[in-house]
């Protein structure tokens, strides 16, 4: 009998565990802990992922816009949720530089083989090798955590997916391979750009962009915030402005203690660490600001250089503001084609557009860190039972990666709970 209450006693006590933010990392390790608590300061869950919806069109994202399908984490949500995909399409791309196009896509995959193989030789079959070589050994990630397993650091991740010999910069990296210079400025850069709003990145960001640009993009139909099962997640919509380390070991935030705490947030000025080594390094990470709006008008050819009409993608190699033209629907609106537009900062659209009007716009401070940066500590546990699950950001930032970081810290804190059960008892 005595047996018996103990162990009651262990399962209701133990695990206590706060997660702190509710996007797409918080949000999959609330699932797959459904006992935590989850902090949230926004009234709704998705962090970064976050859409408009334009009666006519799908969401227009304006955060994590797009997933492959060889993410599983991503599917195997989808699939639990019975939500439905559909391809993304570029339409006629034109990348530009000093007002004229360097690279055009059109609707006939042969012809734009053949124009890539003219331009830059085999660059291009050399980046979808590598490309392809990257997805085949990422595989290993899902069978080792599903096996219950999990690593303590990045390094170590990068050792399961065989990239932990990748010391350099992408540009040394591709330089190394033998990428032709004139690919990189003008198809490396444009995705680069496109995906992460910079250029200057670590392979990883690099590779991880590369084997999106070779392979087909999908988004959900209605948002890929639909990942988010908020229902099936205690979350309380309230800002964390302090977490304390007590002497005891665990931790408190407002009037409660934890046994666990995991940060699925950025770590800024907003929020105080009381006794915890190291956070407060991370208030020295750059990030990279983006400004995404959307947009009803008429691009200005005097601006880009060239006739848009034909155009449903505009890339913009060479301004240091805009980034990205994308037409989301033609004439929609009172006779005007929407655009989604992408910048690094404020954007001065009457310049741009002939004529327009705003629709929306959502600014992101710090939508990803400025991925040239080294990483600060390659763990992400920074005192005993205390994770930064978005720590992981620094090595590439995508919904993949985060919901990987929420399994392998998933399976640390199950693992630990059950030595502890079997220590008690």
């Amino acid at each position: 009998m005595i047996f018996i209450l103990n162990l009651i006693s262990i399962l209701i006590q133990a695990q206590k565990i706060a997660i702190i933010g509710c996007g797409i990392g918080g949000a999959t390790l609330a699932q797959l802990l459904p006992s935590a608590t989850v902090y949230e300061s926004y009234y709704q869950c998705g962090g970064r992922i976050n859409h408009v919806l334009i009666p006519g069109l799908n969401a227009v994202e304006f955060g994590a816009t797009f997933f492959i399908k060889q993410n599983e984490y991503v599917q195997k949500q989808i699939e639990k949720r019975n939500l439905e995909i559909y391809k993304r399409d570029l339409g006629k791309l034109a990348v530009i530089k000093n007002k004229q196009i360097v690279l055009q896509k059109t609707d006939l995959d042969v012809i734009n083989i053949v124009k890539m193989v003219y331009k830059y030789g085999l660059s291009p079959k050399r980046m979808k090798d590598i490309t392809d070589e990257v997805l085949i050994n990422f595989k290993s990630i899902y069978t080792f955590l599903e096996s219950g397993q999990y690593y303590h650091n990045f390094n170590e991740f990068l050792q399961i997916i065989k990239l932990n010999d990748i010391k350099m910069n992408f540009t040394e990296f591709l330089n190394e391979n033998e990428i032709d210079q004139q690919f990189q400025e003008e198809f490396v850069d444009a995705i680069l750009l496109a995906i992460y709003n910079q250029k200057d990145v670590n392979t990883i960001a690099g590779l991880i962009s590369m084997v999106a640009a070779f392979n087909d993009a999908y988004s959900i139909k209605g948002g890929n915030r639909q990942l988010i099962d908020e229902e099936k997640i205690n979350v309380i919509h309230s800002k964390v402005d302090i977490i304390h380390r007590l002497k005891n070991g665990k931790y408190k935030i407002f009037n409660d203690q934890y046994d666990y705490v995991v940060v699925a947030s950025l770590v800024n000025l907003d929020i105080s660490f009381d006794n915890i080594r190291e956070m407060n390094q991370f208030q020295y990470v750059k990030y990279q600001s983006t400004y995404v709006y959307i947009v009803a008008g008429k691009i200005s050819q005097k601006y880009i250089g060239v006739n848009p009409e034909d155009l449903n993608t505009i890339v913009i190699l060479d301004d240091g503001e805009v980034t990205e033209l994308k037409q989301e629907c033609l004439k929609c609106f009172s006779g005007w084609n929407i655009y989604k537009v992408q910048g690094r900062s404020e954007l001065k659209l009457d310049q741009i557009f002939e004529t327009h009007q705003i629709i929306h716009k959502k600014v992101w401070d710090a939508a990803y860190p400025q991925l040239s940066q080294n990483l600060l500590n390659t763990e992400f546990e920074y005192e005993k039972n205390f994770f930064y699950l978005n720590s992981i950001e620094s090595l590439a930032s995508c919904m993949e990666f985060m919901m990987i970081q929420a399994k392998n810290i998933a399976n640390i804190i199950k693992e630990r709970h059950n030595q502890m059960i079997h220590e008690d008892l």
